[in-house]
């Protein structure tokens, strides 16, 4: 197996997921350092992975991994790895008090026993045990918490970015996620697909990466820094052409929100060779370095805004969404092939993101308030015409075809089925 991919548009051929597990249940509970736009049911949103999941594999033949099953499979195959599993469950408990080192030695010796689902969610949930004694011989009592548990696992696409040379393995710029990497490229590895290199010193998340054959884009900001840039563009590409897009300010907010645009596919993707979706907006505000390729050493050409750049540059055609779309995660589309995508359902979407959104202009009137009257305007003109993404015009005169998912319970930890989704393979 040998993952690359050139160019969104590419068909897409394999694609590793995991669907919400227990750690979003704990997430749930304070959605705010869980890194989740708001509360949202947990069952509902493993209905809509599992829809997700369905309509790749049946509608449009797509190899569906799911990343558990990967990492046991391999275990399954290879005594190395199965051994390297278990201890790296052993290292993740913690034990603390009283009778301590008995319980640390004792689950050392019986961790083996554990089943596979066992094994993953001990990996994810990081669960640390103390101990305190009461009264009585063997009154003893147990306290579990749950060190940082990787309650963003799911969205599998911010881990790595797949390019021209194979998995680029980032490091992920807040602390609730950084310990997500090492599950991640323990999976690849332990299946074959071991890593091209690895973000060391800087950040960087796939969300910020966007191939488009000829050239890619990558983002920098609040998510991927300029460090973690420029070890991607040292060790991890091959393109001719590299643009190197700055994360612009929301048009409608006094001050940055990064939560708003956090990655470039927040707002723009690519649904088809020389077509673009995105917030036009954003697009013109967005400072984009350019890098061309020399000697296999990338040097700065010069800078432009992000709308120029794909419109005339590189000659593409940009299909605008409005404000509340963007906010809807319209361009969180996965392309599946040349002009066909999987969309979330961004007029499902709508109404919880502006009921949000208006909580936030009520309570702070000055950072929100002028964003807020944008998108209950364009509600009601989008409701009225029908005209949400994809269905508009521009999109049917390019011949765009979608299928809408239902994304309103997962889409409220803010992503989409691109943030969903690993794409291990296009061409």
């Amino acid at each position: 197996m040998t993952a690359g991919a050139i160019a969104e548009w590419h068909p897409l051929r394999r694609v590793v997921v995991r669907p919400p597990g227990m750690e979003a249940f704990f997430g749930l509970l304070e959605p705010y350092t869980s890194l989740y736009e708001r509360v949202f049911s947990l069952q509902k949103a493993r209905r809509e992975h599992e829809e997700l999941v369905e309509t790749l594999r049946t509608g449009f033949g797509v190899h569906v991994q799911l990343l558990d099953q990967l990492l046991l499979q391999a275990a399954g195959r290879h005594k190395a790895v199965a051994t390297e599993l278990i201890d790296r469950v052993v290292e993740t408990v913690t034990f603390g008090g009283p009778g301590a080192a008995r319980a640390r030695r004792e689950f050392r010796e019986t961790a083996r026993h554990l089943d596979g689902e066992q094994l993953i969610q001990t990996l994810i949930l990081a669960p640390s045990l103390r101990f305190e004694r009461g009264r009585g011989a063997r009154s003893v009592s147990s306290y579990t918490t749950l060190h940082v548990p990787l309650t963003n696992l799911f969205f599998l696409r911010d881990q790595q970015a797949v390019t021209d040379r194979g998995i680029v393995v980032g490091r992920l710029a807040k602390p609730q996620r950084r310990r997500e990497t090492e599950i991640t490229t323990f999976a690849w590895t332990a299946s074959g697909e071991r890593p091209v290199m690895r973000v060391e010193s800087g950040t960087f998340e796939g969300g910020d990466f966007l191939p488009a054959g000829e050239f890619a884009l990558v983002g920098t900001g609040d998510r991927t820094n300029a460090t973690g840039v420029a070890e991607v563009l040292a060790h991890g590409l091959g393109v001719p052409e590299v643009g190197v897009v700055h994360q612009p300010r929301h048009p409608l907010l006094p001050t940055a929100d990064p939560m708003v645009n956090m990655h470039l596919d927040t707002y723009l993707n690519f649904p088809g060779d020389g077509i673009a979706v995105g917030y036009r907006e954003m697009l013109e505000a967005a400072r984009v370095e350019v890098y061309l390729r020399d000697g296999g050493v990338y040097r700065r050409s010069h800078e432009t805004r992000l709308l120029p750049y794909l419109e005339k540059a590189h000659g593409f055609r940009v299909i605008g969404i409005s404000t509340l779309e963007q906010l809807c995660y319209a361009t969180n589309f996965l392309t599946i092939r040349d002009r066909s995508i999987v969309v979330p359902d961004v007029g499902r979407n709508a109404e919880r993101v502006l009921a949000r959104l208006r909580g936030e202009a009520e309570r702070r009137p000055a950072r929100y308030h002028r964003l807020y009257l944008r998108a209950a305007r364009e509600f009601g003109e989008l409701r009225a015409e029908g005209g949400f993404f994809p269905n508009k015009r521009a999109a049917k005169e390019l011949g765009l075809q979608s299928v809408q998912v239902p994304l309103e319970n997962l889409t409220g930890a803010f992503g989409g089925a691109h943030c969903l989704t690993a794409a291990l393979e296009r061409g």
